[in-house]
């Protein structure tokens, strides 16, 4: 049984990252289900890496929170050149993707993203799904579900940012 401590007991920061938790993992677990892939994770895109945020991996790749790939190594860089949803059902017959350093190392056939903008239109990384098995995306609304859901995921970060600025703020006054 759960005890049940006033909210008082924790900080809006506290709050707004139990949230941030449990959100992106809840969004994580669709990706998958809605990709019939097994690994889906959040990034953010570095000044010459990619950071692995959050990461649901049934696949047992071993990518974990808090990873960093050269960012050229990735097939996520593309959204910093063209931010349009990116799906490759056969990545080892696709020239421009089968020699990324990423793909080789673990063995990946098949990937999907989408960028994750802020609200403000920044830029901040991807949601994307890989497998090392073929996947054939064949559900028309694919994309336009990933955009949603990276769409949220940036108002979450988004938000989570704001409460980490403004607690900031507090204490230096």
């Amino acid at each position: 049984m759960a005890l049940d401590y006033p909210p008082t007991l924790l900080s809006q920061e506290e709050r707004s990252a139990i949230a941030e938790i449990e959100a992106t993992t809840n969004i994580l677990r669709l990706v998958t289900r809605l990709t019939n892939m097994r690994f889906a994770a959040i990034t953010k895109f570095g000044d010459a890496e990619l950071v692995i945020c959050s990461v649901h991996d049934a696949a047992d790749l071993g990518i974990g929170a808090g990873e960093a790939f050269p960012l050229e190594d990735t097939i996520c860089s593309e959204f910093q050149r063209d931010p349009a949803p990116l799906l490759i059902q056969r990545v080892s017959h696709d020239q421009s993707f089968a020699s990324r350093l990423i793909v080789k190392t673990y063995d990946l056939d098949s990937y999907v993203g989408v960028p994750i903008f802020l609200p403000d239109g920044r830029l901040y990384g991807a949601l994307c799904a890989i497998d090392s098995r073929p996947v054939l995306f064949e559900d028309p609304d694919v994309c336009e579900t990933l955009e949603i859901f990276a769409r949220l995921i940036g108002c979450i970060f988004f938000a989570s940012l704001a409460v980490k600025v403004e607690s900031a703020a507090i204490e230096l006054e």
